[in-house]
């Protein structure tokens, strides 16, 4: 592999670089938000009623016990949430949940009105994570040519990035199946971390998937399993440090879904995505580049 002198400070203050940057959030998140605004608004709206409905639930079994004896339950401070318990309303049971009726049909529209904008979103998340394996190449590959003195046109760059997409693709799936039989190997001692489970699974997957685009640049050979187990092995702590920063990311972009930011939504999505990106792409091939030299110095160590 080519020795690259990779300066991620003078890249990321690089003008064509930033550009860039601009062009792939606007591709990725600007231009496309008008698809995708009903259904996570329509999303949103689902999560608001699920948890009224969870709320209601809960004042309704509790105003039943205390019914059952209020003298006795309330001499021993028993006390229930009135705010969402709506006395002489219809009930109905919905699984393991005793609701309202009125907000059950409520929930019931909105199911409907997510399901309508579902295929937009399906459609919505495969186009960004196409055009994230593409910007992410053409990133790399401008940080590449920088590094060695010879500044990429960005169409130039562009055209790469646009032409490894299949390719890329297909190594993010054999990633993806391998990743998948590890992680059921190790689901039962996961299982014993609760909610860090899901943390764990993030670091352990999530630099996987960056590492593919600066593995395939240098390698151009779609099965990559064995170099990001390289990375892993050689430079482990660049590897669950880049898994730390990319859970992170994810987890603020999932959490604006879930908080239905209104008209805020797509300014929170692209600086979310203006700090995804850079991580993804010179995170990744820094990552990639450190272990390269690592290697390269324990080669040395062995010689002398």
């Amino acid at each position: 592999m080519e020795t690259v002198d990779l300066n991620v400070s003078a890249t990321l203050r690089n003008r064509k670089f930033l550009a860039l940057l601009a062009i792939a959030l606007l591709v990725t998140y600007a231009l496309p938000f008008p698809l995708i605004n009903g259904p996570l608004h329509d999303y949103s709206r689902l999560k608001r009623i699920m948890e009224r409905m969870t709320k209601e639930n809960d004042a309704i079994v509790c105003h039943n016990v205390l019914d059952t004896n209020p003298d006795f339950f309330g001499s021993h401070g028993m006390k229930c949430d009135d705010e969402y318990y709506r006395p002489n309303k219809s009930t109905v049971t919905v699984g393991d949940l005793i609701v309202y009726e009125d907000t059950y049909n409520e929930y019931l529209r909105a199911r409907e009105d997510l399901k309508r904008g579902l295929s937009v979103f399906i459609l919505f998340a495969i186009f960004v994570f196409l055009a994230t394996l593409g910007f992410g190449y053409a990133m790399v590959d401008f940080a590449v040519g920088l590094s060695a003195g010879t500044e990429r046109r960005l169409q130039d760059s562009l055209t790469s990035g646009l032409r490894a997409i299949p390719a890329l693709a297909a190594s993010e799936i054999l990633v993806f199946i391998v990743l998948l039989l590890v992680l059921i190997l190790l689901a039962i001692p996961m299982a014993l971390l609760g909610p860090f489970s899901n943390v764990l699974a993030g670091l352990v997957a999530s630099p996987a998937f960056a590492l593919v685009v600066p593995a395939y640049y240098f390698t151009k050979n779609i099965g990559l399993i064995e170099e990001i187990w390289r990375v892993v092995k050689k430079n482990t702590g660049g590897y669950f440090a880049l898994g730390a920063g990319l859970v992170l990311v994810d987890g603020l972009m999932v959490l604006q879904y879930n908080l239905g930011l209104g008209i805020w939504t797509l300014p929170v999505m692209i600086t979310i995505g203006a700090v995804r990106y850079p991580l993804n792409s010179l995170g990744a091939l820094k990552v990639y580049l450190d272990t390269e030299r690592e290697e390269e110095t324990s080669n040395e160590e062995k010689e002398t």
